[in-house]
């Protein structure tokens, strides 16, 4: 398997996310009756999630695993990488064609069980790996798994018409924390400690264990964030803002990491690898911040009662942060040749990132008055072209310089 080829298919697949990005934008502003807006949210979601990300995790956990102990045998991992690709490409033709039907949710059944098979696999090949980032690819792969949860309850309630508005909300938001929270951010910092023990900067055993154990106790329990709306005893509340607490200080003792490695990395990394880091950083350093801050009630309801609040909010963690890391895992794997073009488009696209986090934050700052933004609608749909057009022009200039 050429993982150069999988992994240029899964910035393919992030400029059909992107696509239906500005659709959707588009169709804010302009008549688009043939297609559904909701249907297009949910093709954008569940594509986003699977076709993009998810695929892009599963090759790059797949190269880490080749260059840890070459001895594992990757072949069952490729077949499951075809499968959630025929699922993820199965759900965005039938989320745009009907939304939830029986189309659809069998193309998520078929790539949440193949994030169970692939959990499964990856725990009896850990047992070959002696790395401190395996715990992260574990315990992010364990996230995957139990995200389900949310998403099977979605698709029975959806099915069978017994949604309740409570009910809906708290498993959409179980499904997603797990998936951002859970699942992306700590692939993320697996595929960040390897790349740093790469470069000679290993992180301890004691000190990987004890930021590891701050942050999955934080992520599993941190759930009862996404639901404070709901009534809940105050002896739970204080266990959440507990959780959410411990949650900080591991973050923190992340960031106290690559500080103290900083002068090695500015060695051993180019400026925008570098900057890609400080970047995606500062879009953490953000998250984990919106989230201490959300265990203050008032602030929990501003962020839950303004729809652009969460949309900015999850632009953030999956934009800023995720995606723009994992663009550059891509082009940090050695695969590609890095040439002044490729580096154009990927700062146009961290450009575009930007505004748009700055003008969707613009736009949940000023609905606490109930302001709007003149022509917000109208900047958001020249951002959501730059972004298509920057990710395509990455996928143009990637070009493969040796086999995998």
């Amino acid at each position: 398997m050429q993982r150069s080829f999988w992994l240029k298919f899964s910035v393919f697949n992030f400029l059909i996310v992107a696509l239906l990005g500005v659709t959707m934008r588009y169709k804010i502003l302009y008549s688009m009756p043939f297609l559904d807006q909701k249907h297009l949210q949910e093709a954008h979601s569940h594509f986003a999630f699977y076709g993009w990300i998810t695929n892009v995790i599963y090759v790059l956990i797949l190269n880490y695993m080749h260059k840890i102990n070459a001895q594992i045998d990757l072949k069952k991992y490729e077949k499951l990488i075809v499968v959630n690709l025929i699922a993820s490409f199965t759900m965005l033709g039938a989320f745009l064609y009907g939304g939830y039907f029986w189309a659809s949710i069998a193309g998520s059944t078929v790539a949440l069980l193949c994030s169970f098979v692939f959990f499964f696999f990856f725990v009896r090949d850990a047992k070959k790996i002696q790395d401190s980032s395996k715990l992260w690819f574990l315990a992010g792969l364990f996230f995957a798994v139990i995200s389900s949860v949310g998403v099977f309850n979605l698709g029975y309630m959806m099915m069978f018409k017994t949604a309740t508005q409570d009910l809906y909300l708290a498993s959409e938001y179980y499904y997603l924390h797990f998936q951002y929270n859970g699942f992306f951010i700590f692939s993320c910092i697996g595929f960040l400690l390897f790349s740093m023990k790469q470069a000679g900067s290993g992180i301890s055993e004691k000190q990987n264990k004890l930021i590891f154990w701050l942050l999955f106790i934080g992520c599993v329990i941190g759930y009862g964030l996404s639901v404070l709306w709901m009534k809940m005893p105050v002896s739970i509340f204080a266990v959440i803002v507990v959780a959410t607490i411990m949650q900080t200080i591991g973050a923190v003792l992340l960031f106290v990491f690559i500080k103290k490695n900083w002068t090695n990395l500015v060695l051993k990394w180019s400026a925008m690898h570098r900057f890609v880091l400080l970047y995606a950083g500062f879009a953490f350093a953000v998250k984990i911040a919106l989230q201490l801050g959300s265990t203050i009630p008032a602030l929990n309801q501003f962020a839950f009662g303004f729809r652009n609040v969460v949309i900015a909010y999850l632009h953030l963690v999956l934009l800023m942060c995720i995606a723009t890391f994992l663009v550059n895992q891509i082009l940090a794997t050695h695969y590609f040749t890095i040439t002044n073009k490729l580096l154009m488009g990927f700062k146009l696209l961290l450009l575009g990132i930007f505004l748009n986090e700055l003008i969707l934050g613009l736009m949940g700052v000023f609905s606490i008055k109930y302001i709007s933004i003149p022509f917000a609608n109208e900047m958001l749909l020249g951002v959501s072209v730059l972004m298509f057009a920057s990710i395509f022009w990455i996928f143009l200039h990637l070009k493969s310089f040796k086999k995998s």
